[in-house]
């Protein structure tokens, strides 16, 4: 079976947070749901972190928005490995992401890997700072953390770190308010 073109945006005008990634992944696509692949560890990372009320998994990322945080991807044609993003796709892409945030005009952007980052906002980020950077997207705070994929799983600390410093700074209402 082949996976959907994409996954949707998971935004509304308003969001606290949203959570910007490469591109939906085919595991995800197939499941329908932002990083629903068994390896990723987004979600066990994102229930620790004091950003939701107790434990997520990715069939709640569609109810996420009414309680602040939003999902994207810079480039939305499903991938199995985003090294096969091409830098020229990526920069072509960066115009309508840039769009969808000036749409949702979020409090904060969390890019969810360099390469992202990078190709929206060039030249931001200095060498292994993750965590807030010094810039802003249509007036959001923009956030940067290592993937949270399998193969990226040397930087879990880094990850978590970055997301209790999200917590701390996003007042989020809680994930149940929303049920």
């Amino acid at each position: 079976m082949r996976p959907p073109r994409t996954l949707p945006d998971l935004l509304r005008p308003g969001l606290d947070l949203v959570f910007i990634g490469i591109n939906p992944g085919a595991t995800s696509a197939l499941r329908g749901h932002y990083y629903a692949h068994p390896g990723n560890a987004f979600w066990r990372e994102l229930s620790a972190s004091g950003l939701t009320e107790g434990a997520c998994t990715p069939a709640d990322d569609r109810r996420l928005p009414a309680c602040g945080i939003g999902f994207t991807d810079v480039v939305k044609r499903v991938v199995t490995d985003s090294a096969a993003v091409s830098p020229a796709e990526l920069a072509a892409a960066a115009p309508a992401l840039r769009a969808r945030i000036a749409y949702a005009r979020p409090a904060a952007v969390c890019f969810t890997s360099t390469r992202a980052l990078e190709a929206v906002l060039p030249r931001v980020r200095t060498a292994h700072a993750w965590g807030r950077q010094p810039a802003a997207l249509h007036g959001a705070e923009v956030w940067l953390m290592p993937s949270t994929s399998g193969r990226a799983a040397a930087h879990r600390a880094e990850v978590r770190r970055v997301l209790a410093e999200l917590a701390a700074r996003v007042r989020l209402p809680r994930v149940e308010e929303a049920a």
